[in-house]
């Protein structure tokens, strides 16, 4: 298993570079030149993609283990194009999916990267045909970068007789574990902005950055499910901040009025989960706090909004709220 190395690797831009590549590119650099624990891991990736074995990718966390195999493959490939993901179901049908996967792999063309998450969930069966597979060096013999993703520790299920103990020693060969968000020094704070910037992108708008008060309740946070929770709550604050940086309150997390409105939103949707429903429902809420806490006084509200009182009065009508 690797451990982490002191140096880090920034890979160079590349001209003629799709827009998708060339987005993760400013997201690897960022991160490696800002966060020296990202940085090592780029190094280890670097050092992976240099290699004809499986891999396998270790984490309590979704969005760091497909992150880590995205940067493995990019680094061996020089483009996620040729990138699949695939996770097993839990599911009632997890017997289609086993049959579609091993279909996949079976069909994968080569020079491909194929990174399939929750191993541990594959059928005995499908295990076992995986293994051969790895036998035969088909993997190697087609130049496919395989990388098998796990939250658990594949040894202790072989112990006790719930996953192929062959299967798990193959790919405890190259094994890399990736800390979660809440062990990682500073990762919250470099991920935020990287968050924020796509956020930004994706609304149409242009927040600067964050108050010492939001960084600090960010940091601070226990961050429950990881990446996917830091993710959603930075793109439901640019939802509702219409100043230069975002604040605590706009937050949803512990401690903060945005906290209340998360649930809110979620208990409210009912079958239409579409993004701009759930941004409406959010900002409905948040506006309707803010009414209550000045008295429906909608001059005040709209300076703590930090909004001109005319569009406060048409967002009042845009929201149905009386």
């Amino acid at each position: 298993m690797f451990n982490n190395c002191n140096a880090f690797f920034v890979i160079r831009a590349l001209l003629g570079m799709k827009e998708r590549d060339s987005l993760f590119l400013q997201k690897v650099r960022f991160l490696a030149g800002n966060n020296q624990y990202f940085g090592e891991l780029v190094v280890i990736a670097k050092d992976i993609s240099t290699k004809d074995l499986p891999v396998l990718v270790t984490s309590s966390d979704l969005l760091l283990r497909k992150g880590f195999s995205e940067t493995i493959a990019f680094c061996k490939f020089k483009t996620l194009e040729i990138f699949e993901s695939i996770s097993c179901e839990s599911d009632g049908s997890a017997g289609d999916s086993n049959n579609r996967i091993i279909s996949a792999l079976k069909t994968a063309e080569s020079n491909t990267a194929f990174f399939l998450d929750n191993i541990e969930r594959l059928s005995t069966d499908s295990q076992e045909e995986i293994l051969g597979l790895l036998e035969e060096n088909y993997f190697a013999s087609k130049n496919i970068l395989f990388i098998a993703g796990s939250s658990v520790n594949l040894n202790e299920l072989a112990e006790k007789g719930l996953f192929s103990a062959k299967l798990a020693f193959r790919l405890g060969l190259l094994e890399v574990n990736v800390s979660s968000l809440n062990e990682i020094r500073n990762g919250v704070k470099s991920l935020s902005w990287v968050f924020l910037k796509g956020a930004n992108s994706s609304s149409g708008k242009n927040i600067k950055g964050f108050t010492e008060s939001a960084l600090q309740a960010l940091e601070s946070n226990f961050w429950k499910n990881g990446v996917f929770q830091l993710k959603t709550s930075i793109e439901f604050a640019v939802s509702v901040c219409e100043t230069d940086f975002i604040d605590k309150e706009q937050l949803p997390i512990s401690g903060s009025v945005s906290n209340d409105m998360h649930a809110v939103v979620f208990e409210s949707l009912g079958e239409d989960k579409t993004m701009k429903t759930a941004l409406d429902s959010f900002k409905r809420y948040y506006v309707m706090k803010i009414l209550e806490e000045n008295g429906n006084n909608q001059t005040q509200a709209a300076k703590v909004l930090g909004l001109q009182r005319t569009y406060v009065s048409r967002l009042l009508n845009e929201l149905h709220i009386r």
